[in-house]
């Protein structure tokens, strides 16, 4: 496979609702910044150089639009080239530069646009004007809909059957730690003009917080948020070409997917498809599971309930995780 690099982004600002944009405005605005990037790194390209993309957009309800793709390809300008999206549920994002990796690692584009999209407060109640039981309901039909989804499963209770079963084997997380998580990553937003809710709070505001879905608390739960990512990755041979200076190179990916009938897991207190997409990262990478730790300095972990970083994090590392048989 050919090496790729990374060598534009461009991220909108994080909000509860844009009022003033449809959701293919707001994918413009991130492709249009990721191409002004690329062109300070010294590329010097428009829409016309980019050969093929990969939208990345999980729920087709949320911008109230199926195929909401196509849509997209023709308000950027990428009529009559290859486009392909990816839908995963939270895997999403990892999938689609996944996708768009492959993509150019196999020669079949040379300049490719990884794009992500979602504008969830747009699939309201008409009625009523609320967004929120209109968006529960949407993540809840990526359950079971045979037998989880009339049980009532949406997306907190089935994270909560994974934090109560990890914390019944390790002990942990506790609440006192599923708070830190939150006041973490709410300060960490204060130095981010993108975030969406940048605040200072402390573990007492987020234990004394509205029960969710126990232990789950309202200040351990993400936001409904609508905004909009783009990457542009290119093969080994285009940075040379357009002078790229810098380039970020992806040396490793990694996917894996878990039983999607949570009743059929063997274990519930561990995501298994969270080791293996681990491990065929590293390895693809050039590290080494059992010593990862001293080979890597950051780690982004999905944690849309503050609950999952632990387990997250320990899928990781072989020393953190005992894995059974």
């Amino acid at each position: 496979m050919r090496k790729v690099a990374i060598i534009g982004v461009g991220v909108t600002k994080f909000k509860p609702r844009y009022l003033d944009k449809t959701y293919f405005e707001l994918a413009y605005d991130a492709t249009k910044l990721a191409l002004e990037d690329a062109n300070k790194n010294g590329a010097e390209i428009t829409h016309k150089h980019l050969q093929s993309t990969v939208y990345g957009i999980y729920n087709e309800l949320f911008e109230r639009q199926f195929m909401p793709d196509i849509f997209i390809n023709s308000y950027i300008g990428m009529n009559d080239k290859p486009g392909v999206r990816v839908a995963t549920g939270g895997a999403t994002g990892g999938y689609a530069v996944r996708t768009a990796y492959a993509e150019v690692a196999s020669g079949l584009s040379d300049l490719t646009l990884c794009l992500g999209v979602e504008k969830c407060a747009d699939c309201y109640d008409e009625q009523t004007g609320a967004s929120t039981p209109e968006v529960l309901n949407s993540i809840a039909y990526s359950t079971d809909m045979t037998y989880e989804y009339p049980m009532g499963v949406n997306a907190a209770s089935s994270y909560v059957s994974m934090v109560n079963a990890h914390f019944e084997e390790f002990g942990n997380p506790t609440e006192e730690q599923m708070a830190l998580v939150s006041v973490k990553n709410h300060g960490n937003a204060m130095n981010n003009p993108k975030a969406q809710s940048p605040m200072k709070i402390t573990v007492e505001d987020v234990l004394n917080s509205r029960i969710i879905c126990y232990p789950f608390k309202l200040l351990d739960c993400c936001l409904y948020s609508e905004a909009s990512a783009a990457l542009i990755l290119a093969s080994e041979e285009k940075v040379k070409e357009l002078k790229v200076e810098n380039p970020i190179w992806i040396t490793g990916v990694g996917a894996a997917n878990t039983d999607c009938f949570i009743g059929n897991r063997e274990d519930m207190g561990r995501l298994y498809s969270n080791i293996h997409a681990a491990k065929a990262a590293y390895k693809m990478a050039g590290l080494e599971y059992d010593k990862i730790k001293s080979q890597i300095d950051l780690a982004e972990l999905h944690d849309a309930f503050s609950g999952q970083r632990m387990p997250n994090r320990h899928s990781l590392d072989k020393r953190l995780y005992r894995m059974k048989n």
